[in-house]
């Protein structure tokens, strides 16, 4: 670990990924609390968590072409200054008083679109920064700036809520994003960028799609991705706040502890890949990842208690770093770095696209069900998804090819 701080191009990275991941951790947390304080409906505040989804899904192939033919470190800077300008608008739309679903639906939704070059940028970037020995290593270190900002963004949500209101939640975002721009400025590389002039962006588009199509193993990768979020994403981002609302009869700041307790868990799951899963496929990894955190979701189905409520998503976040870890590594290792933008723009085209269309869904089926029932479905679903992948002898394949 002493020779990842060692490299300042990691480390830059590392801290402007923390800090807006930060800022992130305390926007999806105040945004649904926020719509949910003014109009109630959780069908409603399904519309506007969706909003914060949809970009990836419908400009998503479009960005990984950006990613393929430009300075990845660039694109993160424009992103994160967009980021900072246009989150800003939620503090000023309610201190004016023009608040509304609709207004602050499409905020969300410009604020998403302007994120979406962002990651898979940065994961594309990170082959060029260190050697493919060390990329478990490298992805698994990236890995605990997002799961130390899960940590503080709730705890800096709880503490700044009572501080400056639910409004300048908001506000503290936007100055996330201009130190994570600072840091990421800091970052000295010369990139290489692969002439492609001549191609318009729907041909890039028809190659990265014409590539997957041929690759197997990483289809069926993002086919399961998809899925299992579509069991899983809604659910966590709509149904923990109804569920502290409703079930447990709590405020905001029993949200944060729970936030805060599945990151500290996420964050432990890191550290074990680190420490005691280097030599271990990442293929295996993925598939316990899928099955464990379905069936700590579906736990949920019979608590009504904070403190086990804590528990059970502290155990729940240990399973999260299983499959993003695996996920990323497995990617930067098969895809050539011409593909790479395109094809992380995919992922998270299925991570978040699909998130977009869970939330809607969960939105409206808690108007019918209990939060307790709905853990209880998303966790059987989410582990049936593992089917897909254990079926599919060309998925497993990529076991083998690992250590090509």
């Amino acid at each position: 670990m002493d020779r990842v701080f060692r490299n300042k191009n990691i480390l830059f990275l590392w801290l402007g990924h923390f800090i807006s991941h930060t800022g992130d951790a305390i926007y999806i947390m105040a945004l649904p609390w926020l719509i949910l304080d003014f109009t109630g409906s959780k069908s409603s505040t399904a519309f506007v968590t969706a909003s914060v989804y949809l970009p990836s899904l419908i400009f998503g192939l479009f960005a990984g072409s950006l990613v393929d033919r430009y300075s990845r470190k660039r694109i993160m800077l424009i992103s994160d200054i967009l980021r900072a300008i246009i989150v800003l608008l939620i503090p000023i739309v309610i201190l004016t008083e023009n608040q509304s679903t609709f207004i602050i639906g499409i905020i969300a939704f410009l604020l998403s679109t302007a994120g979406t070059p962002f990651y898979p940028a940065r994961d594309s970037l990170i082959p060029n920064l260190v050697s493919v020995k060390k990329l478990s290593i490298i992805n698994s270190f990236i890995s605990t700036s997002g799961q130390l900002s899960h940590l503080m963004g709730p705890v800096f949500a709880g503490l700044f809520v009572g501080i400056v209101g639910l409004t300048h939640l908001f506000t503290l975002n936007a100055i996330t994003f201009l130190l994570s721009f600072i840091f990421i400025w800091s970052i000295s590389i010369k990139e290489t960028i692969t002439d492609k002039s001549k191609k318009t962006y729907i041909d890039d588009i028809k190659i990265g799609l014409k590539y997957i199509k041929n690759e197997k193993g990483i289809l069926i990768l993002i086919i399961m991705t998809s899925i299992n979020n579509l069991f899983i994403m809604g659910p966590a981002i709509i149904g923990m706040p109804v569920f502290v609302r409703e079930i447990l009869n709590a405020e905001f700041t029993s949200l944060a502890k729970i936030e805060s307790a599945m990151a500290l868990g996420m964050l432990l799951g890191s550290l074990i890949i680190i420490k005691f899963l280097k030599n271990i496929s990442f293929v295996k990894i993925l598939f316990f990842g899928i099955i464990f955190d379905g069936i700590t979701y579906s736990i949920l189905y019979g608590v009504n208690s904070e403190l086990i409520t804590i528990i059970t998503l502290f155990i729940h976040g240990i399973g999260i770093p299983l499959i993003v870890v695996s996920r990323t590594n497995l990617i930067q290792k098969h895809i050539p770095n011409e593909l790479r933008g395109r094809i992380f723009s995919m992922v998270n085209m299925s991570v978040l696209g699909t998130t977009a269309i869970s939330s809607m869904v969960t939105g409206f089926a808690l108007e019918y069900i209990s939060a307790q029932l709905l853990f209880l479905i998303i966790g059987i679903g989410a582990v049936g998804t593992s089917l897909i992948g254990f079926s599919n002898p060309t998925y497993l394949n990529l076991e083998k090819r690992e250590n090509v």
